[in-house]
């Protein structure tokens, strides 16, 4: 049995050694180790003293050793703890790079790659240098609140707090710093919160005219350079028929789509990837059964399944990845040739539409109606002009639906209009406005 009154590392007193049968004198004893387990050891010898005495060696033998393993491991600590004060930021922020690029925070690849760009450009070169253990709220607060200069960069400042956050998060996972400091750093200022520009419903129709008039016209002009194609006006055509980002629509394939007399008379778009640049392997596909992302799938008119059999039957040359937007080669296209390209269409279009801007006059927010250029209009103008119509004219439930938003505050924040209707409430003000006397 234990005696728990011996301290770790030592003895108890050692009983009286015993005659054995076989004329041997025999003496046992229990030492306690630093981790306090009691283990019994015996030893012999001629006489009662001589056993009592190899007991004594071999428990100060053993206590030695656990002084010596208890020092070594002090050191180790110590050698750590030096080692972690060290530590510069940047290494750090390399560790967590190599640790999200091999799957370790379960991010898409093109999140990864974004979030390493960001680090290595913005956050290396502002707190790189700072060691680890110096790097506080404050140091973390003026690199984020510095990079809003002149009422710019709000969204910017906001990326890389979450980036740093993250780094600083997997940092005190390890124990190489004892909390995240950007936890307690002042919330950064917000930009005030612009107009979502729209195209009006009334509007739709002419503007998708006016492009796809453009782009037929151009398949007659000869002119140096690559043949002219449809892919603006058919891929404008989708975004207004669905609402898509424009990363999800040039990921779109003919596997995705339901466009042959289908049995129930519907036509379907399934949205269930996205495109996106991955530094030293081009442009990929990034498929959302692989993220977890939540697969949408989208009713389309007749009139766009009509326009996409057309646009199938026109593809003659090799696309084997059944691109419905392939770039030449049958690669993947990249959203900045489709903005560039877009880019040129609305430079020569000739059309004005009407969106509504907020203007502040005495105090309240009054709405008025400009005429604004086709110049204004980018591929994320499409989405949110879907998003207001679905919102306005059906319900925020259905418009979240369909732009596959999780939540409705998403949908009303950043792509319906600001519009408040308060409850009819004239009966209650007539009766005392013009009570009899």
């Amino acid at each position: 049995m234990a005696n728990f009154a011996t301290p770790p590392g030592s003895w108890g007193k050692i009983p009286p050694a015993k005659l054995g049968a076989d004329g041997r004198w025999k003496a046992n004893g229990r030492y306690k180790t630093l981790a306090g387990e009691s283990k019994q050891r015996f030893r012999s010898g001629s006489t009662g003293r001589k056993a009592e005495n190899a007991l004594l060696e071999l428990f100060k033998a053993m206590a030695a050793e656990d002084k010596a393993q208890e020092e070594a491991a002090a050191q180790e600590v110590k050698k750590k703890r030096r080692q972690k004060e060290n530590i510069k930021f940047a290494d750090a922020i390399e560790e967590w790079i190599s640790y999200i690029e091999m799957g370790g925070k379960d991010l898409r690849v093109s999140t990864a790659y974004e979030y390493a760009r960001m680090a290595r450009t913005d956050i290396i070169p502002a707190l790189g240098e700072l060691r680890l253990q110096d790097l506080d709220v404050r140091a973390c607060a003026d690199f984020l609140h510095g990079i809003i200069n002149g009422g710019r960069y709000f969204a910017k400042a906001e990326h890389n707090r979450a980036v740093l956050s993250n780094i600083l998060e997997w940092c005190a996972g390890r124990g190489l710093i004892p909390g995240n400091p950007v936890k307690q750093v002042a919330a950064l200022p917000k930009p005030r919160k612009k107009p979502v520009q729209i195209i009006e419903k009334h509007d739709m129709a002419s503007v998708l005219r006016a492009v796809r008039k453009h782009g037929e016209h151009q398949l007659t002009v000869k002119r140096p350079g690559p043949p002219p194609n449809m892919d603006i006006p058919d891929g404008i055509e989708l975004l207004l028929a669905t609402g898509v980002r424009i990363s999800e629509l040039l990921a779109l394939t003919w596997n995705d789509v339901w466009i042959d007399a289908p049995d129930d008379g519907s036509y379907w778009v399934q949205i269930n990837g996205q495109v996106g640049c991955i530094k030293g392997q081009g442009m990929l596909r990034h498929d959302y059964r692989k993220t977890g992302d939540k697969i949408l799938d989208l009713r389309i008119s007749p009139e766009v399944a009509r326009m996409l059999r057309v646009r199938r039957a026109s593809q003659l040359k090799t696309n084997p990845k059944l691109a419905i937007f392939p770039a030449r080669g049958g690669a993947w296209m990249q959203q900045n040739n489709f903005r560039r390209r877009w880019r040129k269409v609305r430079e020569e279009l000739d059309i004005t539409y009407d969106i509504p801007e907020d203007d502040e006059r005495g105090g309240r927010k009054q709405e008025r109606r400009e005429s604004c250029a086709v110049e204004a209009i980018t591929p994320h103008t499409f989405r949110r002009s879907v998003g207001t119509f679905i919102g306005e004219t059906v319900s925020i439930d259905q418009a979240a639906q369909q732009l596959g938003h999780k939540r409705t505050a998403v949908t009303i924040r950043s792509y319906l209009r600001e519009r408040q209707e308060a409850p009819d409430s004239s009966g209650y003000l007539a009766s005392v406005m013009y009570r009899p006397g």
